[in-house]
């Protein structure tokens, strides 16, 4: 004979043994079985990127602070501006009673789609106080043009 048993949902999002065994396991396990692992790879972070046009030139700016700029590289490829940037950084704290260390790992990889008429043998970049900045000037014949946008 078969019964009726009333569905639960999170009992079909989350196997009925994972909690009951959360606490009998090493904390590296229990971080495997939620999708990541502590001998991964370093976790990527977005750090604020803007690209616009100033004065003749097309200028990208990144905030990367805490990098070093041997850290940081910039390449440019089919139109494409792409910034690659590693940080790593430790600090270790001491107090009355208590010693800690902090560690704060990350990789950036981003890209911007540049316009054409760039002179790219003319493009400088430039780091200072955190910030990443790429300019470029932009030659007369590709003027930037507007759009109109119709409003209903």
């Amino acid at each position: 004979m078969n019964s009726l048993v009333r569905w639960n949902p999170m009992e079909a999002m989350v196997p009925w043994n994972f909690w009951g065994s959360l606490w009998d396991e090493d904390f590296d396990e229990v971080l495997e079985r939620l999708g990541g692992s502590m001998d991964e790879k370093p976790m990527a972070w977005m750090p604020k990127v803007e690209a616009y046009r100033k004065n003749g030139n097309y200028v990208v700016k990144a905030d990367l602070p805490g990098v070093k700029p041997e850290d940081i590289h910039v390449t440019v490829d089919n139109g494409c501006l792409a910034i690659r940037a590693e940080h790593e950084e430790e600090k270790k704290s001491k107090g009355k009673g208590r010693r800690g260390k902090e560690a704060f790992m990350g990789r950036f990889e981003g890209s911007v789609a540049i316009p054409e008429g760039l002179k790219l043998d003319k493009m400088k970049a430039k780091y200072h106080g955190g910030v990443l900045e790429i300019s470029a000037p932009v030659d007369k014949e590709h003027p930037a043009r507007e759009i109109k946008v119709e409003i209903r």
